[in-house]
């Protein structure tokens, strides 16, 4: 009964909860509003493709939009929980039991036969049925009938109540663990998924959104797994690809016994080689786990064969009894060594970034352009990487970071610009010529975070893009934003949430058109067009505040992917602001 969990439930902000992340569970959350296990343990037993014609009989009769009766008296007792709805396999065994004084074992073989729905025992069974329901409770022959078919038509789609119970168990735990302990509840569920990439990204940017920060890795400070820290999660060494758990565990337990490493060498001496071996190392250098040693990552990776060399000869001195003979050259050779390192042999910024996407799935250093990751993913028609697959000519758009930035001038004296635009895909040069210059010229800086508007050349090798438009990223949600959709279930929406949606929009007003979309139980859809004055300026702040409220997936940005210019105002209204090509709600 705890309220938290309950509003992280209706909320839909179900990511790791236990059969209830999908896409449409969440949104079956949505509409119906979980309020006990009862309705969790009904969720998952409805929720597949046989029962789902049994769905929205069960919302509707839950939110009052559909009388809840009982073929006969009998049967409330049984089908209260579920709203008159059959809706378990126990609920059938129940009713004939009841009904028809089967036995339960006997109810179990109708159940069966039911399901198979075999012609043969089912007449059978029918005349059974009758019999026993008009000599145990003298039900009429026409109502015993309508009971009997009622019980088959639901007994081959009903779920097994203790199973669906189980799980809403699992699923309300975990949903529990996450609306009161979220730090301690997302670090284990990294833990539990070390060597699945894509699902430690999926974590990670559900951290992300609920304000918990996920440290890089440290040699001095991981451990094996994830761990929790005060709203901030530590990466494990044991999720980095390649590093290893055994190799993992024998660093952890060197630094137990011996506290944290003081260099990099010093690592290199305390840790058994055989299993931290050179492969090992070069991964712990390459995703930044020694950044705290406080030399350059490209420094200890050119380190790492003498360093291995040089701590594998005191290990063997060590096993000979001559440490203390032998201690003194190594170190005077590690200086030595360390000081000829020279500054320039360190990686270039987009260098460490791919090391750091290839062995950890995310950037621990932070790539200039991962806060506007939303932004890309909305509003940018291709990214460098899918260039090649356009048309020659093709006009598309793209954001990126100018990383370098030539200006020169035409035959004719015009000024105009070459420029590297690098995403987190790669990178491509883009060129700007005299009339593209003059409309851009302001936004023309080194290392700017743009988006461009342009065409696709295909002329050469690698593509190329000539911009017709470049505009800061920023400014991006305003010039493609022809409307915003917020979604709300209407029957679950409280008044007071009303309010503070509309204390939001009175904080980002501007001049593109809002639409609330009321889903209601059945499915159904309204769409309300809001007055002007209730206008926004879209931006990510909107979307993350409203969603604070609403919950995760609960904003649509309507983005204009016809525009590929950028007109003084991008968000006059078009006709109801929803035309073609909206959300599949």
């Amino acid at each position: 009964e705890d309220k938290k969990t309950f509003d992280l439930l209706n909320k839909a902000n179900t990511i790791g909860v236990f059969q209830l992340e999908s896409q449409g569970m969440r949104d079956l959350c949505r509409r119906i509003g979980v309020d006990s296990i009862d309705v969790i343990i009904a969720l998952i037993a409805l929720f597949r493709p046989g029962p789902m014609n049994m769905l929205n009989d069960y919302v509707n009769r839950k939110h009052g939009k559909t009388k809840v009766e009982y073929d006969h008296p009998l049967l409330e007792p049984i089908l209260k929980e579920t709203f008159g709805v059959f809706v378990y396999q126990e609920q059938v065994m129940q009713a004939t039991n009841v009904l028809a004084g089967y036995s339960l074992g006997a109810a179990d073989l109708l159940r069966r036969a039911m399901g198979k729905k075999k012609p043969r025992e089912m007449e059978k069974q029918r005349e059974i049925f009758i019999k026993g329901c008009h000599e145990k409770n003298k039900i009429p022959r026409v109502k015993a009938e309508r009971i009997f078919d009622t019980l088959a038509k639901f007994a081959g789609y009903g779920f097994n109540k203790s199973h669906s119970a189980a799980y809403a168990v699992i699923a309300y735990q975990t949903a529990w663990l996450k609306a009161n302990y979220p730090v301690e509840f997302m670090a284990a569920l990294l833990s539990n998924e070390l060597a699945n990439t894509d699902k430690i990204q999926l974590f990670i940017n559900e951290c992300k959104r609920m304000g918990i920060e996920v440290l890089p890795p440290d040699v001095n400070e991981s451990r094996v797994r994830f761990t929790a820290g005060e709203r901030k999660i530590r990466f494990g060494l044991a999720a980095i690809k390649n590093a290893g758990e055994v190799a993992v565990q024998n660093l952890i337990e060197r630094r137990n016994a011996g506290g944290q490493f003081k260099s990099f060498d010093d690592l290199c001496e305390r840790v058994d080689l055989r299993v931290v071996n050179r492969k090992v190392l070069e991964t712990l250098v390459k995703c930044g786990a020694c950044d705290s040693f406080g030399k350059p990552r490209a420094q200890l990776f050119t380190e790492i064969e003498y360093q291995i060399n040089r701590a594998a000869g005191l290990q063997r001195d060590r096993d000979r009894g001559q440490a203390a003979l032998f201690d003194v050259a190594p170190v005077n050779v590690r200086r030595r060594t360390s000081a000829r390192a020279p500054a320039e042999v360190d990686w270039s910024e987009s260098q460490m970034l791919a090391f750091e996407k290839e062995l950890l799935g995310f950037y621990v250093t932070g790539h200039p352009l991962t806060k506007y990751a939303d932004i890309l993913r909305r509003y940018e028609l291709a990214s460098t990487a899918q260039l090649a697959k356009l048309q020659d000519g093709q006009a598309t758009r793209l954001g990126g970071i100018i990383s370098k930035l030539q200006h020169k001038t035409t035959k004719q004296g015009k000024p105009m610009a070459i420029m590297t635009l690098e995403d987190l895909d790669g990178a491509v040069e883009t060129l700007v010529f005299p009339d593209a210059y003059a409309r851009c010229a302001m936004n023309l800086r080194a290392d700017a975070a743009v988006f461009v508007c342009g065409t696709v050349s295909l002329r050469e090798d690698k593509p190329k893009v000539f911009a017709d438009h470049i505009i800061p990223l920023d400014e991006v949600p305003k010039r493609f934003t022809k409307a915003v959709h917020i979604r709300l279930p209407a029957e679950t929406t409280a008044e007071t949430v009303l309010t503070r949606v509309q204390g939001v929009l009175q904080h980002h007003k501007g001049d593109c058109p809002v639409f609330f979309c009321f889903m209601y139980p059945d499915g159904k859809l309204v769409f309300l067009d809001t007055n002007d004055r209730f206008a926004v300026a879209p931006s990510d702040a909107l979307v993350r505040k409203l969603e604070n409220i609403l919950g995760e997936d609960t904003v649509w940005l309507k983005v204009d992917t016809e525009k590929l210019t950028t007109a003084a105002n991008g968000n006059k209204r078009h006709g109801n602001g929803r035309g073609n090509g909206g959300p599949d709600w």
